[in-house]
């Protein structure tokens, strides 16, 4: 029988599952993290740099591994967690989750609304009128760079505990793949016009948090915590230069792919950049990549780098995708005038990643020590 497909598992056998951590998830976690640091790196003006924007979201499309790979671990976590209280009700269970989600959502949001309403006061805007775009933004989680995976989350939540039991076989699994992959098929067609345009237009108005682009996730997470040893066993048995070649071929799967949602979208990606075959293939196969990595595996160095990004991959995430709008509020008045060839933004979005990086990770810290450690953490 499969390692993990009975409610009634015993964790004690499974030495990985019960440690507090698992390394390869907190190295997931520290990649994806700058992976997801990285498309905010470019603290200039959008107008500086225009007419490299389709460029950038196809040569950096390989990165877009990032919010599946988050949304996996998330659900593989919570499938741990269930699984540790058998006793506890689906009811307290969820009541826990969702209280555990809640506080640094609303943190964020709130923080994010209140510097909204600061930079349009100060731009004359009328209270209706900015109180307006606060909710539109809210809830079509725009108000900061970001913010709709948190409003994912909560949405994937209300489904996992109702679904959770039918994603720990391979077979339920593999129609989930099937139907986001008809989903993904779906939108393609209709950003063609070949089943109208209604179902493009709609998405284009809920924007990124409708959970279309999302529910394989929840399958894959509930999938690879029940199967973990044996999917280690895999991993193991994958020799590292075929690992490399299935990263490589990915990546280029995944720049073709957006290249074509920029040909159907005419280069308005937004927001259907993650509605991608070759995302749900790449967050597979970073799992695969990683699943047998050990802590003793990488340099002293920089496991303590790697411990700090995964502990406070939240708050990196949040805090990046609120500063982000500042920094390039303040370069434009400093700059105002400047364009930029690709040589030049390449360069200002690796340094810009690093700081955006270090500046998250320092003020999350802070956070922490000021007793806010659960918006960070």
């Amino acid at each position: 029988m499969i390692i993990g497909q009975r409610r009634g598992l015993s964790l004690s056998n499974n030495s990985d599952l019960t440690r507090e951590r698992i390394f390869p998830l907190d190295l997931l976690k520290a990649i994806s993290i700058v992976a997801v640091v990285s498309f905010h790196g470019i603290l200039v003006p959008q107008q500086s740099y225009v007419n490299l924007e389709s460029t950038l979201n196809i040569l950096f499309a390989p990165l877009r591994f990032c919010v599946p790979v988050f949304l996996t671990i998330s659900f593989f976590l919570g499938e741990q967690s269930l699984q540790r209280q058998p006793e506890a009700t689906h009811y307290d269970w969820l009541k826990k989750r969702l209280t555990r989600l809640a506080i640094p959502t609303c943190f964020w949001f709130f923080t994010a609304a209140v510097l909204v309403l600061i930079k349009e006061e100060f731009l004359g805007k009328p209270i209706t009128e900015i109180l307006g775009e606060i909710c539109q933004l809210v809830l079509t989680g725009r108000i900061f760079a970001g913010a709709y995976y948190l409003l994912v989350i909560l949405q994937l939540s209300l489904l996992f505990i109702y679904l959770n039991p039918y994603f720990r076989q391979w077979r339920n699994l593999l129609l989930a793949i099937l139907l986001q992959g008809f989903a993904f098929v779906a939108i393609d067609y209709s950003l063609q016009g070949n089943l109208g345009t209604q179902f493009s237009d709609f998405l284009r108005l809920v924007q990124r948090p409708f959970v279309i682009y999302w529910f394989v996730y929840l399958a894959l997470g509930i999938y690879l915590f029940s199967n973990w040893q044996v999917f280690r066993q895999i991993s193991a048995s994958v020799q590292t230069p075929v690992k490399i070649v299935l990263l490589l071929v990915t990546s280029l799967t995944m720049i073709a792919e957006a290249s074509w949602l920029h040909h159907l979208t005419g280069k308005e990606l937004l927001p259907f950049e993650y509605a991608m075959l070759s995302c749900i293939i790449s967050a597979g196969i970073w799992f695969l990549t990683l699943a047998t990595v050990e802590e003793k595996q990488l340099p002293s160095r920089l496991l303590p780098i790697v411990r700090l990004l995964s502990k406070y991959s939240l708050g990196i995430f949040c805090l990046n995708g609120i500063l982000v709008h500042i920094f390039v509020a303040c370069s434009s008045l400093i700059m105002p005038d400047l364009t930029y060839n690709l040589p030049q933004i390449l360069v200002i979005k690796v340094l810009g990643t690093v700081f955006l990086l270090s500046v998250s990770l320092g003020l999350s810290i802070v956070l922490e020590k000021l007793g806010l450690g659960r918006c960070v953490c």
